[in-house]
């Protein structure tokens, strides 16, 4: 999918965000300090229809603000302090616009962008997400995910060259479609939480031809596990921590 990267890939979950502030430049920035090739970050539609890097659909848990991001305009989220639960060094931090990271982040960075639009799935954010990609020609080191798969249908119309990452999250889903990977023809990768991995469910999507991605490792014994059952990546919240623990280990899951 990416050449660049070998296995395991290692996703720099929202960034850095176990030491910075999560989905911020900082995080981003950190992470490539610490040695991470990937970064995975979240995006949604601001009122103005923006594209903003976000998590969640309302500011209260990791701004000094209130309220749903569909509710404010790109510059007034500028007014927020994205930092506000980390040291001083942070207090600055402002929510970025995909512009931005995009820019901003180095040409070889791959950047995993989750849309989050799970209750607005015919809304403009795929188009204005393919359309900064485009801008910023940042096709080639560019995955899309989500678990809304209108979504990601609107992406691929937009830009079919662009590899896509379908996240699961119910067993019985997991279960339904690694019987029949042929419903996932048009996604080069499945995204598993790490309670639903099994080496016989990794194995199929494999056999189909997918990648296997799993979320969210922060724990060695975490990590080791994942990487008995053989996925090709993982995110972590840590990602030089995920790297230390993946180099002190390298004997023991060779002989696995």
């Amino acid at each position: 999918m990416f050449p660049s990267l070998t296995s395991p890939v290692i996703f720099a979950h929202r960034g850095a965000s176990s030491h910075a502030p999560e989905n911020t430049l900082a995080a981003f920035h950190l992470a490539i300090d610490h040695g991470a090739k990937a970064i995975e970050l979240d995006v949604q539609l601001t009122k103005d229809q923006e594209v903003v890097v976000f998590h969640d659909s309302r500011l209260n848990r990791t701004t000094n603000g209130t309220g749903k991001i569909k509710d404010f305009t790109l510059s007034e989220l500028r007014n927020f302090n994205a930092g506000v639960s980390f040291c001083p060094a942070y207090q600055n931090e402002k929510i970025p616009a995909l512009a931005e990271v995009l820019d901003s982040l180095p040409p070889d960075i791959i950047i995993n962008i989750e849309l989050k639009n799970p209750q607005t799935p015919f809304d403009g954010l795929p188009s204005r997400t393919a359309c900064l990609v485009r801008e910023f020609n940042a096709q080639n080191r560019v995955l899309i995910s989500s678990f809304n798969s209108i979504a990601l249908s609107k992406f691929n119309k937009e830009l079919p060259s662009v590899p896509r990452g379908r996240l699961l999250h119910t067993d019985r889903t997991i279960n339904f479609l690694s019987n029949l990977p042929g419903l996932l023809a048009k996604f080069q990768s499945v995204h598993l939480s790490f309670k639903s991995l099994n080496p016989q469910t990794i194995a199929k999507f494999k056999g189909a031809g997918k990648y296997v991605f799993t979320y969210t490792l922060n724990h060695t014994q975490d990590i080791l596990t994942a990487m008995k059952m053989g996925i090709d990546g993982f995110f972590t919240d840590d990602p030089g921590f995920a790297s230390r623990i993946l180099s002190q280990n390298d004997l023991l899951l060779i002989d696995s």
